[in-house]
């Protein structure tokens, strides 16, 4: 049961994302896409079934307010998970320039699906305004995530900054 207590703190976080900090956290019309970033950042350190379990349960959480979309929305981002996962075996993931790539490639997949089960009429233009702008500005974030959990940015160093 504790080993669960993470992923339902996960789920919350996505939860209060979608409802309270979706529009707080967005710049013009880049949002964090915070449920394909856990999706992915999961996949890289757990094993191919938490992956996908959890990209499910993220996907039911993100369609919470479409539920006629809700099964797509969790089989892409169960889908995600698993994916990302075995292309973690595949790769060389140690090098944070490989991780922000899957997490660029990753997000940017998930925010075009997503535009393509919202039914968007000129999906190019939302692709080029909506999908890239988010995907590059979720990748900043995980690239800062990345740099601390790897211990290049401590507490330490930052204080010797100042």
């Amino acid at each position: 049961m504790m080993k669960l207590i993470p992923f339902i703190i996960y789920i919350l976080l996505i939860s209060f994302h979608q409802v309270m900090l979706g529009d707080a956290l967005a710049i013009y019309t880049a949002r964090v896409d915070l449920s394909g970033l856990l999706v992915l950042m999961i996949a890289m350190y757990k094993p191919e079934l938490v992956a996908a379990w959890f990209g499910f349960f993220a996907g039911l959480v993100v369609a919470a307010a479409t539920p006629s979309a809700s099964g797509w929305h969790a089989l892409i981002l169960g889908a995600l998970g698993w994916t990302a996962f075995h292309v973690r075996q595949r790769l060389n993931i140690e090098s944070p320039y490989a991780r922000i790539l899957v997490v660029l490639i990753g997000v940017l997949v998930h925010n075009a699906l997503a535009l393509v089960l919202s039914g968007s009429q000129q999906f190019l233009y939302s692709i080029a305004v909506n999908a890239l702008p988010g995907s590059v500005y979720t990748t900043l974030l995980a690239g800062v995530v990345f740099l601390i959990a790897d211990r290049r940015i401590t507490y330490e160093k930052v204080k010797a900054l100042f």
